[in-house]
Formats: structure tokens, C-alpha cells, sequence
């Protein structure tokens, strides 16, 4: 690792895999996608506060003729949003991966936040107890450490969704405001309880989320993996214009980060990271491991070298 001569951009997630995404973390739908999340902002400029951007992992199923042959493209596509979806055509994205992925992507979240300079920040463990009613609204009980924290009821408004196919290793883009709201015991409906318990892992917009929840219907167990541009408010909050340069250019890192996240699956970096963890293992056994400072060299400041420039 030590070896690389090039810094590698400290908002990235997964740091010990750069060199194998850095191919994909450029593409021709990019700017596409980054103009439809630009435009959502800027036809929506009030309640910033309320703006959640996510990306959910997961799979695309399709059904029917017409449909099965989207399945068969190999290449990485938007999935065109004018599509008539008739009771034999259609398609459907089922959130989350397996258990075996769930890990492997958690383990190599959670080594990354140990490197010193890494950028990433664990969260302590959260319990949600979520009430979803057929109204769209979401009553939250959230606890850590045993004790409730936070409740919280909001709806989903004014939401969009950009879904993207990558040979099963697909994902959504949200858009949405969650405005807080208030629930009518006479007249909101429950749908259905999930009990969730979530461990998060922040970086300098963008946090990860790692969620176990539990469906009471169905009696059935989901691994969900979110990447939310949390702290994006931040930058929207109480300016009359936005940058849209620098907003564009978070978005562009925000997406890539999502083939990031993928990269842990690629056989190729499971076989380098085991072979990486062993080699790291005998400098620890020979006192040859890297110090903090060393660590620190290999990542570069994305944001503050490409963004904030100017500002000096």
C-alpha cells in the first residue's frame, strides 16, 4: 500500500480498494444523474433542512418478455423512467444484499475507520422501532444503549428515484423531503412495524449506513446498505444561491462511492485485502508496521484540494 505514488482522495469509503474502482468511478451517465439530483435542489429550494439524497443496494427483478431482455445487458444503465409498466412488464428493486455481502462490506467499512487519517468516523449502534403507516407516514422510536433518545414522525414528500442496473449489483438514488408531520390515531392506518438495528460510519457528506431489520408481516430478515448524503444540508443551509460547481462535484464523489462500496465484493479485491491483511500481520509481528504520519501521507483531501480553493 505503502508503495502507491498517488494520494488517495480521503472522502473516498473504502480506500484500500481505490485502485481497483478508480476505473469505474468515472462513466457517461454520471453527469445525467448529477443534472436530475441538481435539478430536484433547485425545483425544491425551500426546507432544505428536510433534503435526504440516499442510495439503497440492492437488485432489479424483471418480469415479462420485453423486460427480461433489460436483464440480459451487461453494460451499467440507467433504467429509462417512461417504461409502461403493465401487469406483465414490469420491474421491481428489491433493497438490500445477502447476509455473506452484509459482512463483507461491514468488515471492510470497519477497518478503514481504524486508519489513521481514514476520514470515517463509527457511529454507536442505534435500535429503531418503525411504525409505517398506509398514509406514507413513519413513526420512529430510536434507542441507544438501552434508552430511547429521539421520536421522530415524518413523510416522505415530493420523491423521485433514479434506478440504476449493474448486473445485479444494482442500486436506487432517492430524492426526497422527509417533512416532519404528526399522526391522526382516528384516521392513519398502521401498515407494518420493522424493528432495525443500525451501525453508521460518517465521512465528510456522505454516511453510511449498515441496517439489520426484522419485517413483523412477513416474519422475514433484510440487510440493507445505504450511502446518504447527510451533511449536504449543511451546504445549502440559509445561502441565498448555491454553488452548484461544488455541489456537483460532492455528487460526482457520491456516486462513485456506491461502485466503491461494490468493489469489496470483486473476487479480485477479496483475494488482494486477504493477501494485504497477512502482509500487514507480519509487519506487526516484525514492529515494520506504518506510523500514524505515514498513514496519514497516502490520502489526499478531495474536498479541501478541489473545493475549497478558492476560499484561501
Amino acid at each position: 500500500m505503502q508503495e502507491q505514488m498517488e494520494k488517495i482522495p480521503s472522502n473516498v469509503i473504502i480506500k484500500t480498494n481505490y485502485y481497483f474502482t478508480k476505473r469505474m468511478m468515472s462513466s457517461h451517465f454520471f453527469p445525467s444523474i448529477i443534472e436530475r439530483i441538481m435539478k430536484y435542489i433547485k425545483d425544491y429550494p425551500k426546507n432544505y433542512e428536510y433534503l435526504e439524497i440516499e442510495a439503497k443496494l440492492g437488485r432489479f427483478e424483471f418480469e415479462g418478455e420485453f423486460m427480461k431482455n433489460l436483464e440480459k445487458i451487461n453494460e451499467i444503465y440507467v433504467i429509462p423512467d417512461n417504461l409502461n409498466k403493465t401487469y406483465k412488464e414490469k420491474y421491481n428493486f428489491v433493497a438490500g444484499v445477502c447476509p455473506r455481502n452484509f459482512f463483507l462490506i461491514w468488515s471492510a467499512l470497519d477497518k478503514e475507520a481504524k486508519l489513521s487519517g481514514a476520514n470515517i468516523e463509527c457511529i454507536k449502534p442505534i435500535i429503531y422501532k418503525d411504525t409505517i403507516y398506509k398514509s406514507n407516514k413513519r413513526k420512529s422510536e430510536i434507542f441507544q444503549n438501552g434508552k430511547l433518545i429521539k421520536e421522530e414522525v415524518i413523510r416522505k414528500e415530493n420523491k423521485e428515484n433514479i434506478n440504476v442496473r449493474n448486473n445485479g449489483f444494482d442500486f436506487r438514488i432517492t430524492c426526497s423531503k422527509e417533512m416532519p408531520t404528526e399522526i391522526d390515531e382516528k384516521n392513519d392506518e398502521i401498515e407494518n412495524v420493522r424493528e432495525k438495528y443500525r451501525i453508521s460510519y460518517q465521512l465528510s457528506f456522505y454516511r453510511v449506513d449498515l441496517t439489520l431489520s426484522k419485517d413483523k408481516n412477513k416474519n422475514e430478515e433484510y440487510y440493507e446498505v445505504e450511502i446518504e448524503m447527510n451533511l449536504l444540508k449543511n451546504e445549502l443551509k440559509g445561502v441565498r444561491q448555491i454553488d452548484e460547481n461544488k455541489i456537483r462535484a460532492i455528487l460526482d464523489r457520491f456516486i462513485q462511492n456506491i461502485f466503491n462500496l461494490y468493489s469489496v465484493l470483486m473476487p479480485e479485491a477479496i483475494v488482494y485485502n486477504a493477501k494485504r491483511e497477512e502482509q500487514m500481520n507480519n509487519e506487526k509481528n516484525s514492529n515494520k508496521r506504518l506510523r500514524d504520519d505515514e498513514i496519514k501521507s497516502i490520502f489526499g483531501n478531495y474536498f479541501k484540494n478541489n473545493l475549497y480553493k478558492k476560499d484561501k
